[in-house]
């Protein structure tokens, strides 16, 4: 196989589809396979099912981001970008024995060494409307001369201000409100997460708007993100020796105490989890082995001094600060940053087609984000913890301890609240209308970075704290278990030290705090729809007979009481009852008596009787809270 290796672009392909053979390579420049045009090496056997996706025959145009495993070095990642075009046969001018239909279907490529996915797809989109409008797919040197300016545009420029190029997070945070913390800290715990949408586009913009919320994962942290050592042979993946790789450090997930060690292609044979049981990290595919203290130490060694210095601590954090201004500018290599989620055979794949899903069941393979359009992958629930689904802005999660890890806290939501509410904002700048610095996609990246400076920062204190309750300590001790904290943890970061310990909005529980935790239940839990249900039953009652009917209130009054729980406290995952709802409880917790705070219906509205001196929230600013 040849390639140009001067540049970050590696080919640029033609794939069609071909009414007897299906997909397949039609053109590649430089060949993927001399002397065999239509041919893929062994390795990416399956690369035209992900750049001519499922379902692409129901639009006329799309574009598709994928993941594919280096040929030639183990631990890296190429980037694909496939352009998709649909066209009917009239509009060709040379049209040859093999179209037999009456559209042609068609897909220009870049596989590439840099995810700069936006950037390029710019670019390739205009290129594969030119090549369409040509009307003759034989002529390619407009493909030729594409590879060779685009690798030239690439080497000659700092193109570091390009990498978010396409990816709107102000359409994300619209798209999923509160529920873009959960997704957040979601990525921190490396389950199996399946995203899935149609077309195609959409998706994978999903998924990579997520990671560009965790500072430098686009740009420097998906280097390993499809890459895996196969417990055996796979044709849709490399195979490499045993000289090629060099093991790769493992977390132990069963124990706490247990650091990091190496793990070996597995001999044991693989035990499928199942959904009617909660599954530990082993019967998930992690197989650990035990190994010398030199090599537990190995890869920590590499990336900086293991030894950490509580001395220096104590030192450090009386000269901390909590100044939004200069956590935002602190450098992102300086705080461990990329944390390093995708690795040790944790993959992303923003797109995945049909013929990779065994791959999803090797042993080797702990954990993924994955994109899907076809359904088949939400119809297999042994392949996922959480299931996303992006058109209806639900998260299914199947393990209940999960749901309680996942469990986001009155302070998140005041996060959360304090994101949406400045993104929703209409700003009328006629300089800066949509591209303004408060609540423009820059901003949002830097809140986020901030709270997971503090989360990072308020993980290092002693365990069971009261600073872990803000953050959910259920989530932190589950984080604390996976490998992305222990890589972090082992490396000793001086600048975290600068930041405060704490949740940037901690504060006493106000009204606010009640209308914010009500609205986000009403709106994402089971027990909000029967609260919702119980309120119009109770208005209809009232309307029809003047009073409230005693059955109706009784609902009424045992819904709220779930939902006043859950305002103070995380959920007992054996008290859930749904597998779709990840923020609902029937816990009452200590010291609250519901007696306090009465309850009345009237006319389908609820009347909540509250203390008239409860310190209300009016205003949250970065790093500072007013209370009144």
């Amino acid at each position: 196989m040849m390639s140009d290796t001067k540049g970050p672009i590696l080919y640029v392909l033609v794939i069609g589809f071909h009414h007897k053979k299906g997909c397949q390579v039609e053109f590649s420049f430089p060949p993927l396979v001399p002397e065999s045009p239509n041919e893929c090496p062994a390795g990416w056997k399956y690369l035209p099912t992900l750049a001519l996706p499922d379902g692409s025959h129901n639009f006329d145009e799309d574009t598709v981001f994928f993941h594919l495993p280096s040929l030639t070095q183990p631990r890296k990642t190429v980037y694909g970008i496939s352009c998709y075009r649909q066209i009917p046969v009239e509009k060709l001018k040379n049209k040859t024995a093999d179209i037999t239909r009456g559209t042609v279907q068609k897909s220009v490529c870049v596989l590439s060494t840099v995810p700069l996915f936006g950037y390029i797809q710019v670019k390739m989109t205009l290129i594969t409307h030119a090549y369409f409008d040509e009307g003759d797919f034989s002529k390619v040197s407009l493909l030729e001369d594409t590879y060779h300016h685009l690798n030239s545009v690439l080497l000659q420029n700092d193109l570091h201000a390009q990498t978010y190029v396409g990816l709107s997070l102000r359409d994300f945070i619209m798209h999923w409100k509160h529920k873009a913390v959960l997704l957040f800290k979601l990525m921190l715990l490396e389950k199996r997460v399946i995203f899935h949408k149609s077309p195609v586009h959409d998706l994978c913009s999903t998924v990579l708007c997520l990671l560009s919320l965790f500072p430098d994962m686009i740009e420097k942290g998906l280097d390993k993100s499809a890459c895996v050592r196969l417990s055996r042979p796979m044709s849709p993946m490399p195979n490499f020796s045993d000289d090629d790789i060099t093991p790769e450090a493992s977390p132990r997930h069963q124990s706490k105490d247990i650091k990091i060690e190496f793990v070996e292609a597995p001999s044991k044979e693989y035990e499928k989890s199942t959904p009617e049981k909660n599954t530990s990290s082993t019967e998930l595919g992690v197989e650990i082995t035990e190994s010398t203290e030199e090599e537990i130490t190995k890869e920590i060694s590499e990336n900086g001094n293991n030894e950490k210095s509580q001395n220096s601590k104590e030192q450090n954090e009386t000269e901390s600060c909590n100044n939004w201004i200069q956590l935002a500018q602190l450098k992102n290599e300086t705080c461990g940053f990329p944390l390093k989620i995708f690795h040790q055979g944790y993959l992303c794949l923003p797109y995945l087609s049909l013929p990779y899903m065994d791959l999803l069941n090797d042993v080797n393979v702990r954990g993924y984000v994955v994109g899907a359009t076809n359904v088949l992958f939400k119809q297999k629930r042994q392949l996922f913890d959480i299931l996303v689904d992006i058109d209806t802005a639900k998260i299914e999660c199947q393990d209940l301890e999960l749901r309680k890890h996942l469990h986001l806290t009155t302070e998140d939501l005041r996060f959360a609240d304090f994101i949406v509410k400045h993104v929703s904002e209409e700003k009328h700048d006629v300089f800066l209308d949509g591209v303004g610095w408060e609540g423009g996609d820059e901003w949002i990246r830097t809140q986020f970075k901030i709270y997971l400076l503090c989360l990072l920062r308020t993980s290092l204190l002693q365990d069971d704290c009261k600073e872990f309750e803000h953050f959910n300590s259920n989530f932190i001790s589950a984080w604390k278990d996976t490998f992305n904290y222990k890589m972090w943890s082992g490396i000793d970061y001086p600048t975290i030290l600068e930041v405060n310990p704490g949740h940037p909005f901690s504060g006493q529980l106000s009204v606010a705090d009640m209308k914010l935790r009500f609205s986000h239940t009403m709106q994402n839990t089971e027990g909000g729809r029967k609260l919702n249900q119980a309120m119009v039953s109770t208005g209809r009652a009232v309307a029809t007979t003047s009073k409230a009917v005693g059955g109706a209130i009784s609902q009424a009054k045992g819904a709220f009481s779930n939902w006043w729980s859950n305002l103070l406290v995380s959920p007992d995952p054996a008290n859930a009852s749904t597998i779709d709802v990840l923020n609902d409880t029937n816990i009452k917790p200590d010291g609250v008596d519901n007696k306090n705070n009465q309850i009345e219906v009237t006319n389908g509205f609820l009347i909540n009787e509250i203390e008239t001196n409860t310190e209300k929230i009016v205003d949250h600013k970065p790093g500072e809270v007013h209370l009144v």
